[in-house]
Order: structure tokens, then C-alpha cells, then sequence
């Protein structure tokens, strides 16, 4: 069934963060390059799998980084063209801001944050989604 998180969801603890990785799938380059359009996160969230999966999930990647949402960290930090996802620590820092993980830029806090911000990411994918019923290429 192709659908959309629930405002719920996105109003939720981890919501932010959901609408965060939507936003940068709908607004990526090879979405506006090829004039594609989602009208629903299923679709958005379906395109990303689709494509993370023809270009990093081979075998190789998979025996590399067997967790998945490590793999698909790795992924983002390459930055593909199906997210236009934040690269740099002081835009990943703002970023953790602006959710209320981070109270400031420095110390051993925001450190972690920008440690662990694309396999949180990886996670936040995966879990949307398995909210929204795409099917999750382990």
C-alpha cells in the first residue's frame, strides 16, 4: 500500500528526522536532473532503496558492512545522488541544533553527533521505510 508517515509520526520524538531524510530525497539532484516528482513517501522512499540498491547494496558492501543501517550510513557519506543529504560537521552540528540533541557545537556531545549522524540517518530510513511498507533490501 503506497502511503505517507502519519502526521503522528512525523510530530513524534524522532519526527524531525524523518521529515529531515524526506526532505532530502525529494530534493535531490538526480530527482530534479530526471524531473521526478513523489507523491507519496512510499514513492520517495522507494526511489532511495531502488537506487541504493543498484548502486552500493552488492555483495561486496554487504560482507563489507553487514548491519544495514551502517551500510546505508556508509552509503550517504558518499554522498549519492538519489539524497541530498548534509556532508559537512558545522551543517550536520546546526542540524542536531535544531532537533534538541545538541545544545551546543562543541564537546564530547556534538562529537558523538556527528559520529554516529549517517547511520542514525541509515536507521531513520530504514524505519520510515518500514512504516510506510517498502520493501527493505537486507
Amino acid at each position: 500500500m503506497k502511503k505517507n508517515l502519519t502526521e503522528k509520526v512525523k510530530q513524534g520524538r524522532n519526527g524531525m528526522q524523518f521529515v529531515y531524510i524526506l526532505d532530502c530525497i525529494k530534493n535531490c539532484s538526480r530527482a530534479i536532473d530526471e524531473e521526478l516528482t513523489f507523491v507519496t513517501d512510499f514513492d520517495a522512499l522507494q526511489f532511495f532503496f531502488d537506487v541504493f540498491n543498484e548502486e552500493f547494496n552488492n555483495s561486496y558492501n554487504r560482507k563489507l558492512f553487514p548491519n544495514l543501517s551502517e551500510r546505508i550510513g556508509q552509503y550517504l557519506q558518499g554522498l549519492p545522488s538519489c539524497c541530498n543529504i548534509d556532508y559537512w560537521n558545522d551543517e550536520i552540528l546546526n542540524l542536531g541544533i535544531s532537533w534538541g540533541v545538541l545544545k551546543s557545537k562543541e564537546g564530547r556531545k556534538a562529537e558523538e553527533f556527528i559520529s554516529n549522524f549517517f547511520r542514525v540517518c541509515g536507521i531513520r530510513l530504514i524505519q520510515a521505510g518500514e512504516k510506510v511498507g517498502v520493501k527493505i533490501p537486507y
